[in-house]
């Protein structure tokens, strides 16, 4: 922690005194307590911090303005952003713009120590991939066995941010938990479903990862569809179903202009994975291979578990009864609404399914 100066700026009085005495009391550095973006800047300008602990919202210029600044000052300081709002809009522009990691309020003293502690071990493995990068020139001849260690801390470094970035992508899907306390688990096995599918179709091992981790994103608009309609324990009206048809649409705007493939496959699922092979879907009408593949995979994955799960409106159906309306359909569906050869390779791998069920609930 030597020389690792943290700024905390928040407009909020009582949550800098809280993350000062929490962040001192374990051990950190604290450079100053702001409570405004101008006055940060100036301290950030000077070069010696290595974590901005930043709100989002805050009177004057904001914590996004606080970041954008950040990027062209060249200083290697982490950031982390701190708010109180749901809105996944910001959260995932905040990332856009380079915040490490951000924090839900009301903060929890557990989340502070591991999250900070996290982006801190994360920026010394790169600034001392950095420095060794400015000297390799002149040592290469003659620390070969220095190199190779340096090379694997480099890789090392490259797994953890790539980590750290899927898992704040992971506790985005989270909030949709707050709507419908099953759907932590459909996600879950959404995205394990998913997975034993790209696997069976012959996907790589990069396209069976990013499809993995970016299908339980597939319903995040429905953090915006009101709670009477999403959770309405009957049929929706035509009124009410065209509310729900527009998650879609929304989960894709929530997830769009990102740099991300995780991200832009999430965005393609989204706003995609109710269009039907026959063409009878929604947003837009799509048909065959109009439907991106990993829309038409996630698709399958997401009917099984709908069908199979209790849900307000409906009990749950046995797995056996599941298969038979997705091979052979029922008054609400047909086969040739799924793309005949995914079908088939859910045909191969129902039990499977099954399986994963039965051990994620």
């Amino acid at each position: 922690m030597e020389n690792e100066k943290i700024l905390i700026v928040d407009d909020e009085q009582p949550v800098r005194e809280y993350l000062e005495r929490t962040l001192k009391h374990l051990g950190y550095e604290i450079a100053g307590c702001i409570d405004n973006a101008d006055t940060a800047l100036d301290i950030l300008k000077k070069g010696d911090i290595a974590l901005l602990l930043t709100d989002l919202h805050m009177p004057g210029k904001s914590g996004m303005y606080l970041l954008n600044k950040l990027k062209g000052l060249n200083i290697n300081a982490s950031a982390i952003v701190l708010t109180a709002s749901q809105n996944l809009e910001d959260a995932i522009s905040a990332l856009n713009l380079g915040a490490d990691r951000y924090i839900l309020k009301p903060m929890r003293i557990e989340e502070i120590a591991h999250t900070v502690k996290s982006v801190l071990e994360k920026r010394r493995l790169v600034m001392e991939n950095m420095e060794y990068q400015e000297h390799l020139e002149t040592k290469v001849l003659l620390r070969t066995k220095e190199l190779r260690k340096t090379m694997d801390a480099l890789n090392a470094s490259k797994d953890y941010i790539k980590r750290s970035y899927i898992e704040s992508i992971q506790r985005l899907t989270v909030v949709a938990e707050y709507k419908d306390e099953q759907t932590g688990s459909h996600l879950r096995r959404i995205g394990l479903y998913v997975k034993l599918m790209a696997e069976e179709l012959g996907l790589s091992s990069e396209e069976t990862e990013i499809l993995y981790i970016s299908s339980p994103m597939h319903d995040l608009g429905k953090i915006s569809i009101p709670d009477r309609v999403l959770l309405k324990p009957g049929p929706l009206t035509p009124e009410e179903f065209e509310i729900v048809k527009q998650h879609t649409v929304i989960g894709a705007n929530i997830l769009k202009d990102s740099d991300s493939e995780f991200l832009k496959t999430a965005q393609k699922i989204a706003v995609s994975h109710h269009e039907k092979w026959n063409g009878a879907g929604y947003p837009r009408g799509l048909k065959k291979d109009e439907i991106p593949l990993e829309s038409r995979i996630t698709a399958i994955a997401d009917q099984y578990d709908a069908i199979r799960s209790r849900r307000p409106y409906k009990e749950a159906i046995s797995h056996a009864d599941t298969c038979k309306i997705l091979l052979e359909g029922d008054a609400k569906s047909s086969p040739d609404q799924f793309d005949p050869h995914i079908l088939e390779t859910f045909k191969k791998c129902r039990e499977k399914f099954n399986r994963i069920y039965e051990s994620v609930r």
